[in-house]
């Protein structure tokens, strides 16, 4: 815990720092409100509901126009560390938009959209895309709850045998330019050649997944 306190104070100490330097150069370039970027602090605290509250608090005394969840999101098994996650958002007021620092895998994005956060940035889609590994929904928009109910996630390895001749999209359902105009199969020969081109479509896809993500993700809760 030492530690983690210690972490605590250097991120306060760097947010008056910052935010100070913020201020200044907005000053400097005679910039309005309406058209300054917008700054965020980190809440940190590891997995103690005391040094987050300490650090959130110190933070909103500062004042910034949104927070985000700092420290590592996962335990020991990858499971999401949800609770402390769901209380690091329920410290900060619900008026300031919250980031979840390194939360990309689709089922998490969602997890914690549904705990109250509302950005999000991972290298996951384009490192998975990378190694052949490609997003798919189980289920179609059409369904209950835009498809996000069950097991609605899903990936498809571009490397398995089954898609060596496979003439049909990675999904039916999506509208990427990879899945309009290129077959499974196609992509599979790509990767076992070590093409960059598999790499550019592979990637176009699995961020193009994650749009679709959001959009069904707002449509549910609108």
């Amino acid at each position: 815990m030492a530690a983690q306190k210690e972490s605590v104070e250097r991120t306060i100490a760097w947010a008056k720092k910052s935010k100070k330097e913020f201020n200044r150069i907005i000053e400097q370039k005679k910039l309005s409100e309406e058209t300054r970027p917008r700054l965020f602090a980190v809440v940190q605290g590891g997995g103690y509901p005391e040094l987050r509250l300490r650090c959130a608090e110190a933070l909103l005394e500062i004042g910034f126009d949104g927070y985000g969840f700092g420290g590592w999101p996962l335990d020991k098994n990858n499971h999401l560390l949800a609770e402390i996650i769901g209380y690091t958002r329920s410290i900060i007021p619900a008026e300031y938009p919250m980031h979840a620092l390194g939360i990309g895998h689709p089922q998490n994005v969602l997890a914690c959209f549904e705990l109250g956060y509302d950005i999000f940035d991972c290298a996951m889609p384009t490192r998975d895309a990378r190694h052949g590994r490609l997003f798919t929904f189980r289920q179609p928009a059409n369904e209950p709850d835009f498809g996000l109910t069950g097991d609605w996630f899903g990936f498809k390895y571009v490397n398995d045998e089954e898609h060596i001749k496979a003439d049909r999209p990675i999904s039916e359902d999506c509208d990427c330019p990879c899945c309009k105009h290129y077959s499974i199969g196609y992509l599979h020969h790509l990767f076992k050649m070590g093409d960059t081109l598999f790499f550019r479509l592979a990637t176009l896809h699995n961020l193009r997944f994650m749009v679709q993500l959001c959009d069904r993700i707002q449509r549910k809760y609108a």
